[in-house]
């Protein structure tokens, strides 16, 4: 952002989708102040992530609680008073029924399930277009559905010069807490159904929080150490592929040297599109950052993104 310009609109959305009839439709919003159908979406709150914002907007506008699936192009625009406006889109499937409609009817007076083919003809700005035109690319492509695998290195640690009582103990530091409490909104957001980690306290202290919220039992591999991947990396790759192959919504928290053989795994089957998206220098992933990997039943990185817990 240059000097002197104002910071940019930030909001976030989900084009919402099921099956039915063999047919897939979408869930659009109706705003009575514009009278016109539109992708469920708003502004994030201060202190928020795109990914909770996405699903605290649609819960709010439509009465359903999603989980996210593989990310959407973002839509870039000016507004009247000249700022940036950026949205950040996903798709996404429900989860759960959790409020009888819009919660503020002056804004969102009317939802509606319609069909793909209705729904690009009925939305009519350039914005919304957009991610219905990729939706449909996936569902031609057979990439529609899709499940998060979530590689997470853990959160700030104390230092390994302050700590005397071995690396397998060492502790996360004040800032490492603050981002293992902040993790939860975020990934809750991708609907992972289990946790898998290493044994060591850094790793096992950065996903409690999530594990205890969503009521998931961690269950550690000492492949995922630095010490079982420094004696057997071969292991720690059959951790990942097998990972991959099950397709299944996980979390994998490990260490910064083990990041290089989860990172070749994962290229190894990952879309040539999708494997430009991963991490290529050391150290990979920052302290408590996220790479998300949206794969499909046959075990494909289809996209990949990284987001961070948003301590503030």
């Amino acid at each position: 952002m240059a000097p002197g310009n104002p910071p940019p609109v930030l909001a976030a959305g989900v084009l919402v989708w099921r099956e039915r009839g063999g047919a897939v439709q979408v869930l659009l919003v109706h705003r009575p102040r514009y009278d016109d159908w539109s992708i469920p979406k708003g502004k994030l709150d201060k202190g928020e992530t795109f990914p909770a914002a996405a699903v605290r907007e649609v819960a709010e506008e439509t009465g359903y609680r999603v989980r996210l699936h593989r990310p959407l192009p973002a839509s870039v625009y000016l507004l009247p008073d000249g700022r940036t406006k950026i949205v950040q889109y996903w798709t996404g499937t429900v989860r759960a029924k959790v409020a009888p409609g819009p919660r503020d009817r002056g804004e969102i007076d009317e939802i509606r399930w319609v069909p793909l083919d209705e729904a690009e003809k009925l939305v009519t700005r350039q914005g919304d277009q957009v991610p219905l035109v990729s939706l449909r690319r996936f569902l031609e492509a057979d990439e529609l559905v899709t499940a998060p695998i979530i590689i997470q290195r853990h959160a700030a640690a104390v230092s390994r010069a302050k700590w005397r009582k071995g690396e397998k103990s060492r502790p996360l530091n004040s800032k490492g807490r603050k981002q293992a409490l902040a993790l939860p909104p975020l990934l809750d957001a991708f609907d992972p159904a289990s946790v898998v980690s290493s044994p060591w306290e850094r790793c096992r202290a950065t996903v409690a929080p999530l594990a205890k919220i969503e009521g998931l039992k961690v269950r550690t591999k000492d492949e995922l150490t630095e010490a079982g991947h420094a004696e057997h990396p071969s292991r720690t790759a059959a951790v990942i592929d097998r990972v991959l192959r099950q397709a299944r919504p996980t979390v994998v928290c490990t260490h910064r040297p083990v990041l290089p053989t989860i990172i070749d795994s994962v290229r190894a089957v990952a879309q040539p599109g999708a494997a430009l998206e991963l991490p290529r220098e050391d150290p990979f992933l920052a302290a408590g950052e996220a790479l998300m990997l949206h794969t499909t039943p046959g075990g494909t990185v289809v996209a990949i993104e990284r987001h961070l817990p948003n301590i503030g």
